[in-house]
């Protein structure tokens, strides 16, 4: 190594590295959005999502698929236009969210991990669909984990919407943390991803 180097052999391996890094070379396909064509229309979608909610919108057979876009900024203060996890809706009488139904009910856990007597049947990134084992009735509202497959827990808060028979109840998710929906989001879009790879295939081509 030269006296008047700038960087240390030990350095320059760490940044070799850091340059071979596949978690850095592997991006989401489904993340990025390149808009071809006139540059004013760019600047008309960079503006109106840096002030109003802009959607793209898909549909397949009897389902609709909404992505939102977003603005992020790089490195060197570019922005650029993203899309942001969908939401996913089934049509009919009235539109609602895709819900994901487990072939196996899933515990929903307290804060120390042990079982609270609701397990959940459907799940959308808007409400659930508990069964109610070991207590009394459905509680009026709850704070606990969705924590299935061993995935990493999920925070919900639940507001009853409507007892269901003797041991169902729906609930309302729309008050838990939105940094929790954003996760059960991502996890439900997974699923449905396994659920319908056809739709996938052709969204992303």
């Amino acid at each position: 190594m030269q006296a008047d180097a700038l960087l240390t052999q030990d350095e320059l391996d760490f940044i070799q590295n850091m340059q071979h890094s596949p978690q850095l070379n592997l991006a989401d396909p489904m993340s990025g959005l390149l808009v071809n064509g006139d540059h004013r229309l760019q600047q008309l979608l960079t503006r109106l999502v840096a002030n109003e909610q802009v959607t793209l919108q898909a549909q397949f057979n009897n389902q609709q698929i909404s992505f939102p876009l977003q603005l992020v900024e790089d490195e060197f203060h570019a922005l650029h236009l993203q899309l942001g996890s969908p939401e996913i809706y089934e049509d009919g009488p009235m539109l609602r969210p895709w819900r994901l139904s487990l072939e196996e009910p899933a515990a929903l856990l307290d804060s120390h991990g042990a079982g609270s007597g609701l397990w959940v049947r459907e799940i959308s990134f808007k409400g659930v669909l508990v069964q109610v084992r070991d207590l009394p009735e459905a509680p009026a509202r709850f704070d606990l984990h969705f924590a299935p497959e061993g995935i990493p827990a999920i925070g919900l808060h639940g507001v009853l919407r409507r007892r269901i028979g003797p041991d169902l109840a729906a609930y309302d998710l729309s008050r838990s943390p939105a940094q929790e929906i954003e996760r059960l989001r991502e996890y439900i879009l997974q699923a449905h991803r396994q659920a319908h790879p056809e739709l996938h295939a052709q969204v992303a081509g």
